[in-house]
């Protein structure tokens, strides 16, 4: 599917999805409580650590699964 969406295989795997979104919506404001209890996380260094990740500039993965 992500490649379908015009997603690089080359740079991105499935496992970048995960990650993306919840960049995502900490980018967009969504509160970190609803976040980690929408991902089922209790602590949120599992976000910080493992999912906070800066995300790219227009046209990478968050656009094209996401937008």
């Amino acid at each position: 599917m992500l490649r379908r969406s015009g997603v690089d295989m080359s740079r991105f795997t499935a496992g970048s999805v995960r990650s993306t979104a919840v960049s995502k919506a900490k980018a967009m404001a969504v509160p970190i409580a609803c976040i980690m209890a929408t991902a089922g996380w209790s602590q949120e260094s599992t976000f910080a650590h493992y999912y906070d990740r800066p995300l790219t500039e227009v046209g990478d993965i968050q656009e094209a699964v996401l937008a």
